[in-house]
């Protein structure tokens, strides 16, 4: 995954980048999350690393991957999933503040479709140990990961 800041889209080495943003900002909360979209005969997804400032605000690295068409639901939205916990991972090698969450763009309710996927997606994530969130408290990494199509 190769990560930019959202602010001027430049292009960052993320463990050195987060490791020094954190020693300056060490009030910050670390989300992740991520979301896609079929475009046309491709998939987007876009990843993003929330430095989140509890007074409001945060700081935004993001990673967008473009594959063909994933048609079937599940295996998009699973992939959201894998590729969220893939860059918690890519954190763990520096020695500061772990993730404090990763969102998931699921939805408690089962009248929505993404619901399907939501009891293994948790389970995953908190195989790996980490804090999953879904709707409607995991706003901070999905809105911003949504943002990212925009």
């Amino acid at each position: 995954m190769v990560f930019r800041r959202l602010a001027d889209r430049q292009e960052v080495d993320l463990l050195p980048y987060a490791h020094d943003f954190l020693a300056e900002h060490p009030e910050h909360k670390l989300y992740v999350g991520t979301d896609s979209q079929n475009i046309g005969k491709t998939t987007v997804y876009a990843t993003v690393i929330v430095f989140h400032n509890n007074n409001g605000g945060g700081h935004v690295l993001y990673s967008k991957v473009v594959v063909p068409r994933i048609a079937d639901r599940w295996t998009r939205l699973w992939k959201e999933v894998e590729m969220s916990v893939q860059a918690a991972d890519l954190l763990k090698g520096g020695d500061f503040h772990p993730v404090d969450f990763i969102d998931l763009d699921l939805n408690p309710d089962p009248r929505y479709k993404s619901n399907m996927v939501l009891r293994s997606a948790v389970g995953y994530v908190e195989s790996f140990g980490y804090k999953a969130r879904v709707k409607p408290n995991a706003t901070i990494a999905s809105c911003v990961a949504d943002s990212i199509f925009r």
